[in-house]
């Protein structure tokens, strides 16, 4: 979908300061060489127990806000956005509640719709699509993405391979005003003969914490590709991956080339070759993957911490044009493309 009048007005993100190495996940015998090699992991990202998956999108919320208020000064903001969309892949906290209510709340918007999508890796972008298609001419809206993988439901080092997971949360404020990135396209593409690959066998009647912990997606996926195999999703991987990239530069008017990074899941870097960056035709010296790296795969925020990441770091200059990708179970496959403001909102 190409969007007009369709900015960024401020951007958020918390990544908590404790790094675990992959050395000490080596010498704790929760990772082993082999996975090592597969993901060239440098550490991740830990939260403590304070910094729970609510409380950091809350943070992020507040920098996003805080952002976009700047960028309408003198004009003070009076009004509460018009929705709050909360992404998120593995667990928001409680069973039974809504923590984009909290969320919500928390940030001083409690009549403000709060929406939680679980489209787990591809959250921030599908986040932004809904709120581009809900907001109207003089609205605002907040998307929070986070997750905490945490012992004893996930072991950061191990329950998955190919990739390690971060504590992280991102956020962003959508406008119709302005901001410091445009949001020129969005385009998605589904495929859910995939969702078995990350339920295997894994009866779905209760909470799979009943059973043994932490979860295993590598279990999972075993199981479904000692049925289906793999080589039917690999080939679909590419064909979504490139259209929705496709998709969103045409819409945009843009080619491949005119993107100046790309903002990619932090996946190892075996995998983010294979999934991401070898059907794309991309060099991990053009994207996000070295920061990815350092800090882990925090799920539905990573590419909005891949683009404060950019900003932050001045790998971008204004007036470029930058790539989202999201790639999230199920299987969603999203781009976002945005063009960095021509100078300073």
């Amino acid at each position: 979908m190409k969007w007009h009048s369709l900015y960024i007005g401020g951007l958020g993100t918390y990544i908590p300061q404790t790094l675990e190495s992959s050395r000490d996940a080596i010498r704790n015998e929760r990772l082993t060489s082999e996975e090592l090699e597969k993901t060239q992991q440098v550490s991740a990202a830990v939260g403590g127990p304070s910094e729970t998956a609510p409380a950091m999108s809350v943070w992020a919320g507040q920098e996003a806000l805080a952002e976009f208020s700047a960028c309408l000064a003198p004009t003070p903001l009076r009004t509460a956005p018009a929705v709050i969309v909360h992404a998120v892949a593995l667990h928001t906290g409680l069973e039974g509640w809504n923590g984009s209510a909290y969320i919500g709340n928390n940030l001083g918007f409690p009549e403000t719709l709060a929406l939680e999508i679980r489209n787990t890796c591809a959250g921030s972008i599908v986040g932004i699509d809904v709120l581009a298609h809900k907001l109207g001419p003089d609205e605002y809206g907040l998307l929070t993405a986070a997750d905490i993988w945490r012992m004893p439901l996930f072991d950061r080092w191990a329950s998955d391979s190919g990739l390690t997971y971060g504590d992280g949360a991102a956020a962003a404020v959508l406008t119709r005003d302005r901001g410091p990135f445009r949001i020129i396209s969005t385009a998605l593409t589904q495929d859910s003969r995939f969702e078995q690959i990350h339920r295997g066998d894994a009866p779905m009647d209760l909470p799979e914490y009943r059973n043994s912990l932490p979860i295993s997606l590598n279990g999972r996926s075993e199981a479904y590709a000692r049925e289906h195999g793999l080589d039917t999703f690999w080939s679909a991987n590419s064909e979504g991956l490139q259209k929705s990239v496709s998709q969103a530069l045409q819409e945009a008017g843009i080619q491949r080339q005119d993107v100046s990074a790309w903002a990619v899941p932090h996946f190892g870097r075996k995998l983010l070759g294979r999934q991401c960056l070898n059907p794309l035709g991309l060099e991990p010296e053009n994207t996000t993957a070295s920061f990815g790296s350092r800090i882990g795969h925090t799920g539905a925020a990573d590419p909005l911490l891949g683009l404060q990441h950019l900003r932050s770091e001045k790998q971008i200059r204004h007036g470029d044009h930058v790539a989202l990708i999201g790639i999230g179970a199920g299987f969603t496959w999203g781009c976002a493309i945005l063009q960095y403001a021509e100078k300073e909102i």
